[in-house]
Protein backbone atom coordinates (compact mmCIF):
# COMPACT_ATOMS: atom_id res chain seq x y z
CA UNK A 1 0.00 0.00 0.00
CA UNK A 2 2.97 2.57 0.62
CA UNK A 3 4.33 1.45 -2.51
CA UNK A 4 1.23 2.84 -3.98
CA UNK A 5 0.86 5.83 -2.60
CA UNK A 6 4.19 6.73 -3.18
CA UNK A 7 3.95 5.89 -7.30
CA UNK A 8 0.71 8.38 -7.03
CA UNK A 9 2.40 10.84 -5.42
CA UNK A 10 5.40 10.89 -7.70
CA UNK A 11 3.15 11.16 -11.03
CA UNK A 12 1.18 13.92 -9.64
CA UNK A 13 4.53 15.75 -8.95
CA UNK A 14 5.89 15.10 -12.34
CA UNK A 15 2.17 15.94 -14.07
CA UNK A 16 2.64 19.19 -12.12
CA UNK A 17 6.26 19.83 -12.92
CA UNK A 18 4.85 19.01 -17.06
CA UNK A 19 2.05 21.56 -16.55
CA UNK A 20 4.06 24.42 -15.19
CA UNK A 21 6.88 23.72 -17.66
CA UNK A 22 3.86 23.49 -20.71
CA UNK A 23 2.56 26.89 -19.74
CA UNK A 24 6.12 29.37 -18.74
CA UNK A 25 7.88 28.62 -22.06
CA UNK A 26 6.99 29.51 -25.57
CA UNK A 27 8.94 30.31 -28.75
CA UNK A 28 8.25 33.76 -30.22
CA UNK A 29 7.98 33.22 -33.87
CA UNK A 30 8.90 37.05 -35.20
CA UNK A 31 11.84 39.09 -34.85
CA UNK A 32 11.42 41.88 -32.15
CA UNK A 33 13.12 44.57 -34.39
CA UNK A 34 13.47 46.57 -37.48
CA UNK A 35 15.39 49.11 -38.96
CA UNK A 36 13.11 51.65 -37.44
CA UNK A 37 12.05 50.24 -33.94
CA UNK A 38 12.45 47.30 -31.42
CA UNK A 39 10.21 45.76 -28.61
CA UNK A 40 10.66 43.85 -25.63
CA UNK A 41 8.25 42.11 -23.72
CA UNK A 42 7.81 38.57 -22.04
CA UNK A 43 5.67 35.99 -23.99
CA UNK A 44 4.18 34.54 -21.46
CA UNK A 45 1.88 36.12 -19.05
CA UNK A 46 -0.74 35.29 -16.36
CA UNK A 47 -4.30 35.86 -17.05
CA UNK A 48 -5.00 39.02 -15.43
CA UNK A 49 -2.04 39.95 -15.25
CA UNK A 50 -0.85 43.27 -17.37
CA UNK A 51 2.10 42.87 -20.05
CA UNK A 52 4.12 45.38 -20.61
CA UNK A 53 5.87 46.43 -24.19
CA UNK A 54 8.88 48.15 -23.71
CA UNK A 55 10.00 50.36 -27.61
CA UNK A 56 12.94 51.44 -28.27
CA UNK A 57 13.21 54.04 -31.26
CA UNK A 58 16.43 54.41 -33.26
CA UNK A 59 15.03 57.04 -34.77
CA UNK A 60 12.68 60.16 -34.55
CA UNK A 61 9.43 58.39 -34.75
CA UNK A 62 5.87 59.98 -33.03
CA UNK A 63 4.52 57.35 -31.09
CA UNK A 64 3.82 53.94 -31.43
CA UNK A 65 0.40 51.34 -31.61
CA UNK A 66 -0.11 48.00 -30.09
CA UNK A 67 -3.08 46.00 -32.52
CA UNK A 68 -4.32 42.27 -32.47
CA UNK A 69 -7.19 41.26 -35.13
CA UNK A 70 -6.99 45.04 -36.32
CA UNK A 71 -8.67 45.81 -33.08
CA UNK A 72 -6.15 48.57 -31.39
CA UNK A 73 -4.96 47.71 -27.56
CA UNK A 74 -2.95 50.67 -27.17
CA UNK A 75 -0.82 53.43 -28.04
CA UNK A 76 1.84 55.49 -26.43
CA UNK A 77 4.13 58.04 -27.33
CA UNK A 78 8.11 58.14 -27.90
CA UNK A 79 9.43 60.40 -25.04
CA UNK A 80 13.39 60.44 -25.59
CA UNK A 81 13.24 57.51 -28.00
CA UNK A 82 11.58 55.12 -25.40
CA UNK A 83 7.55 54.25 -24.97
CA UNK A 84 6.02 51.67 -22.55
CA UNK A 85 2.52 50.59 -23.47
CA UNK A 86 0.66 47.89 -20.43
CA UNK A 87 -2.09 45.90 -21.57
CA UNK A 88 -4.25 43.47 -20.12
CA UNK A 89 -5.61 40.70 -21.31
CA UNK A 90 -9.16 38.90 -20.31
CA UNK A 91 -9.11 35.42 -22.59
CA UNK A 92 -6.57 32.93 -22.69
CA UNK A 93 -4.54 31.43 -25.73
CA UNK A 94 -2.14 32.85 -28.22
CA UNK A 95 -1.97 36.16 -28.94
CA UNK A 96 -0.40 37.46 -32.48
CA UNK A 97 -0.23 41.23 -31.83
CA UNK A 98 1.08 43.68 -34.46
CA UNK A 99 3.14 46.92 -33.16
CA UNK A 100 3.25 49.82 -35.66
CA UNK A 101 5.86 52.94 -35.01
CA UNK A 102 4.06 56.18 -36.76
CA UNK A 103 6.34 59.18 -37.39
CA UNK A 104 4.43 62.45 -37.75
CA UNK A 105 1.82 63.09 -40.04
CA UNK A 106 0.92 59.11 -38.71
CA UNK A 107 2.80 58.02 -41.55
CA UNK A 108 3.90 54.47 -40.59
CA UNK A 109 7.42 52.81 -40.19
CA UNK A 110 7.61 48.89 -40.68
CA UNK A 111 5.70 46.99 -38.94
CA UNK A 112 6.75 44.45 -35.90
CA UNK A 113 4.85 41.13 -35.15
CA UNK A 114 4.84 39.36 -32.11
CA UNK A 115 3.35 36.63 -30.13
CA UNK A 116 2.01 36.32 -26.57
CA UNK A 117 0.61 33.26 -24.75
CA UNK A 118 -1.31 33.84 -22.21
CA UNK A 119 -2.12 30.98 -19.91
CA UNK A 120 -4.62 30.77 -16.45
CA UNK A 121 -2.10 30.48 -13.51
CA UNK A 122 -1.33 26.69 -12.15
CA UNK A 123 -2.26 25.96 -8.45
CA UNK A 124 0.32 24.20 -6.80
CA UNK A 125 -0.18 19.98 -6.37
CA UNK A 126 0.33 19.60 -2.69
CA UNK A 127 3.30 16.66 -2.28
CA UNK A 128 1.01 15.11 1.02
CA UNK A 129 -2.29 13.94 -1.26
CA UNK A 130 -1.97 10.69 -2.11
CA UNK A 131 -4.70 10.33 -5.06
CA UNK A 132 -4.77 8.94 -8.78
CA UNK A 133 -4.29 11.23 -10.87
CA UNK A 134 -5.57 10.72 -14.30
CA UNK A 135 -4.95 12.27 -17.48
CA UNK A 136 -6.95 13.67 -19.28
CA UNK A 137 -6.85 14.13 -23.00
CA UNK A 138 -6.90 17.83 -24.19
CA UNK A 139 -9.13 19.42 -26.49
CA UNK A 140 -7.54 21.71 -29.51
CA UNK A 141 -9.10 25.25 -28.08
CA UNK A 142 -8.85 27.55 -30.84
CA UNK A 143 -7.19 31.18 -29.42
CA UNK A 144 -10.06 33.65 -28.81
CA UNK A 145 -9.85 37.42 -29.19
CA UNK A 146 -9.12 39.43 -25.95
CA UNK A 147 -11.87 41.31 -24.83
CA UNK A 148 -11.26 44.97 -24.89
CA UNK A 149 -14.45 47.10 -23.36
CA UNK A 150 -15.55 49.99 -24.74
CA UNK A 151 -14.04 52.11 -22.54
CA UNK A 152 -10.76 51.18 -23.37
CA UNK A 153 -11.65 51.27 -26.58
CA UNK A 154 -12.60 54.90 -25.91
CA UNK A 155 -9.79 55.75 -24.06
CA UNK A 156 -7.40 54.38 -26.55
CA UNK A 157 -9.41 56.29 -29.30
CA UNK A 158 -8.79 59.97 -27.97
CA UNK A 159 -5.35 59.00 -26.68
CA UNK A 160 -4.07 59.52 -30.24
CA UNK A 161 -5.16 62.76 -30.49
CA UNK A 162 -5.02 64.88 -27.25
CA UNK A 163 -1.80 63.61 -25.95
CA UNK A 164 -0.06 65.25 -28.51
CA UNK A 165 -2.13 68.14 -27.71
CA UNK A 166 -1.79 68.43 -23.94
CA UNK A 167 1.82 68.06 -24.68
CA UNK A 168 2.05 70.82 -26.66
CA UNK A 169 -0.05 73.02 -24.59
CA UNK A 170 1.94 71.81 -21.18
CA UNK A 171 -1.15 70.52 -19.89
CA UNK A 172 -1.60 67.06 -17.47
CA UNK A 173 -2.65 64.39 -20.41
CA UNK A 174 -4.22 61.76 -17.79
CA UNK A 175 -6.29 64.35 -16.23
CA UNK A 176 -7.53 66.08 -19.63
CA UNK A 177 -8.53 62.29 -20.88
CA UNK A 178 -10.18 60.91 -17.52
CA UNK A 179 -12.18 63.98 -17.52
CA UNK A 180 -13.90 63.28 -21.19
CA UNK A 181 -14.18 59.36 -19.69
CA UNK A 182 -15.95 60.75 -16.59
CA UNK A 183 -17.64 63.46 -18.18
CA UNK A 184 -19.34 61.28 -21.14
CA UNK A 185 -19.51 57.76 -20.08
CA UNK A 186 -16.99 56.93 -22.17
CA UNK A 187 -18.55 58.50 -25.16
CA UNK A 188 -21.84 56.74 -24.69
CA UNK A 189 -23.73 60.28 -23.26
CA UNK A 190 -26.79 61.64 -24.81
CA UNK A 191 -24.53 64.83 -25.45
CA UNK A 192 -21.43 62.95 -26.84
CA UNK A 193 -23.07 60.83 -29.28
CA UNK A 194 -25.17 63.34 -30.71
CA UNK A 195 -23.41 66.69 -30.24
CA UNK A 196 -19.64 65.43 -29.99
CA UNK A 197 -19.67 67.53 -26.33
CA UNK A 198 -17.56 65.56 -23.80
CA UNK A 199 -17.54 67.78 -21.10
CA UNK A 200 -21.31 68.95 -20.83
CA UNK A 201 -20.09 72.62 -22.04
CA UNK A 202 -23.62 74.99 -22.02
CA UNK A 203 -24.47 76.84 -24.63
CA UNK A 204 -26.59 80.12 -23.60
CA UNK A 205 -27.25 81.04 -27.17
CA UNK A 206 -30.46 78.22 -27.54
CA UNK A 207 -29.37 78.70 -31.17
CA UNK A 208 -30.40 75.00 -32.63
CA UNK A 209 -27.58 75.74 -35.50
CA UNK A 210 -24.68 75.90 -32.83
CA UNK A 211 -26.66 73.93 -29.43
CA UNK A 212 -27.75 71.03 -28.85
CA UNK A 213 -31.38 70.91 -26.45
CA UNK A 214 -30.56 68.11 -23.54
CA UNK A 215 -34.21 67.29 -22.34
CA UNK A 216 -33.18 64.34 -19.73
CA UNK A 217 -31.90 67.14 -17.62
CA UNK A 218 -34.46 69.93 -15.22
CA UNK A 219 -32.04 72.51 -13.59
CA UNK A 220 -32.74 75.83 -12.25
CA UNK A 221 -36.65 74.95 -12.87
CA UNK A 222 -35.82 74.81 -16.37
CA UNK A 223 -36.43 71.45 -18.49
CA UNK A 224 -33.93 71.13 -21.52
CA UNK A 225 -31.54 72.86 -21.25
CA UNK A 226 -28.78 73.90 -24.24
CA UNK A 227 -25.67 72.47 -24.83
CA UNK A 228 -22.53 73.31 -27.60
CA UNK A 229 -22.60 71.07 -30.45
CA UNK A 230 -19.28 70.58 -32.09
CA UNK A 231 -18.54 69.03 -35.88
CA UNK A 232 -16.06 66.96 -34.43
CA UNK A 233 -14.62 65.32 -30.98
CA UNK A 234 -11.03 67.20 -32.05
CA UNK A 235 -13.25 70.52 -31.91
CA UNK A 236 -14.92 69.76 -28.48
CA UNK A 237 -11.50 68.88 -27.08
CA UNK A 238 -9.41 71.84 -28.58
CA UNK A 239 -12.48 74.06 -27.10
CA UNK A 240 -12.22 72.56 -23.58
CA UNK A 241 -8.49 72.94 -23.57
CA UNK A 242 -7.82 76.29 -25.27
CA UNK A 243 -10.69 78.03 -23.89
CA UNK A 244 -11.81 76.59 -20.35
CA UNK A 245 -8.79 75.26 -19.33
CA UNK A 246 -5.95 78.26 -20.82
CA UNK A 247 -8.71 80.64 -21.34
CA UNK A 248 -7.36 82.16 -24.55
CA UNK A 249 -10.16 84.40 -25.43
CA UNK A 250 -11.68 84.95 -21.84
CA UNK A 251 -14.85 84.45 -23.63
CA UNK A 252 -16.28 81.54 -21.24
CA UNK A 253 -17.76 82.30 -17.97
CA UNK A 254 -15.35 80.91 -15.92
CA UNK A 255 -12.06 81.03 -16.07
CA UNK A 256 -9.97 77.78 -14.81
CA UNK A 257 -6.34 79.07 -16.22
CA UNK A 258 -5.35 79.57 -12.44
CA UNK A 259 -5.28 75.81 -12.19
CA UNK A 260 -3.01 75.08 -15.35
CA UNK A 261 -0.59 78.03 -14.39
CA UNK A 262 0.00 76.35 -10.75
CA UNK A 263 0.18 72.93 -12.72
CA UNK A 264 2.71 74.26 -14.88
CA UNK A 265 4.84 76.31 -12.03
CA UNK A 266 4.61 73.02 -9.47
CA UNK A 267 6.25 70.99 -12.37
CA UNK A 268 8.85 73.78 -13.14
CA UNK A 269 9.92 73.45 -9.40
CA UNK A 270 9.90 70.08 -9.59
CA UNK A 271 7.20 69.05 -7.95
CA UNK A 272 6.56 65.21 -8.12
CA UNK A 273 4.29 64.58 -11.32
CA UNK A 274 1.59 62.45 -9.30
CA UNK A 275 1.49 65.36 -6.82
CA UNK A 276 1.20 68.00 -9.30
CA UNK A 277 -1.70 66.03 -11.56
CA UNK A 278 -3.64 65.62 -7.82
CA UNK A 279 -3.37 68.99 -6.74
CA UNK A 280 -4.42 70.83 -10.65
CA UNK A 281 -7.47 68.14 -10.29
CA UNK A 282 -8.39 69.93 -6.46
CA UNK A 283 -7.95 73.08 -7.88
CA UNK A 284 -10.31 72.81 -10.58
CA UNK A 285 -12.71 72.04 -8.02
CA UNK A 286 -11.81 74.80 -5.93
CA UNK A 287 -12.26 76.92 -9.17
CA UNK A 288 -16.21 76.08 -9.66
CA UNK A 289 -15.54 72.96 -12.14
CA UNK A 290 -17.85 70.52 -10.67
CA UNK A 291 -20.55 70.65 -7.61
CA UNK A 292 -18.80 67.14 -6.28
CA UNK A 293 -16.92 67.40 -2.90
CA UNK A 294 -13.31 67.60 -3.60
CA UNK A 295 -11.91 64.22 -2.25
CA UNK A 296 -14.79 62.67 -4.50
CA UNK A 297 -14.48 64.16 -7.60
CA UNK A 298 -10.51 63.24 -7.48
CA UNK A 299 -11.09 59.99 -6.67
CA UNK A 300 -13.05 59.47 -9.54
CA UNK A 301 -10.62 60.62 -12.20
CA UNK A 302 -7.36 58.81 -10.39
CA UNK A 303 -9.71 55.32 -10.43
CA UNK A 304 -9.80 55.75 -13.92
CA UNK A 305 -6.46 56.98 -14.08
CA UNK A 306 -5.34 54.05 -12.96
CA UNK A 307 -7.77 51.39 -14.34
CA UNK A 308 -6.42 52.30 -17.40
CA UNK A 309 -2.86 53.20 -16.67
CA UNK A 310 -3.43 56.42 -18.22
CA UNK A 311 -0.59 58.33 -15.98
CA UNK A 312 1.83 56.27 -18.48
CA UNK A 313 0.88 59.08 -21.26
CA UNK A 314 1.70 61.82 -19.35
Amino acid sequence: MRTKILVYTSLSLLLGLLIQSCHRHTIVKYANENSDFKVNYKDVVNLGDSAQFQFQAFEKLNQVKVLYDDILLGTAKFVNKKAIIKIKFSTKGEKELVFIGEKDGNKQTKKIKGLVVVVIPQKSIPTTVAKKSVVKSKKVVKPTKPVISDAQIFINEISLYLVERCKKNNLPTSVVIAMAALESGYGKSELAMNANNFFGLKDWTKDPTQAYQYTRQAYAGEVGNWYKKFNSREECFDFFMEELLMHKTGKWRNDYSPAVKTYQENMKKGMEEAEAVEKFMGHLVDLGYTTLPKSQYISRLKKIINTYHIDDLD
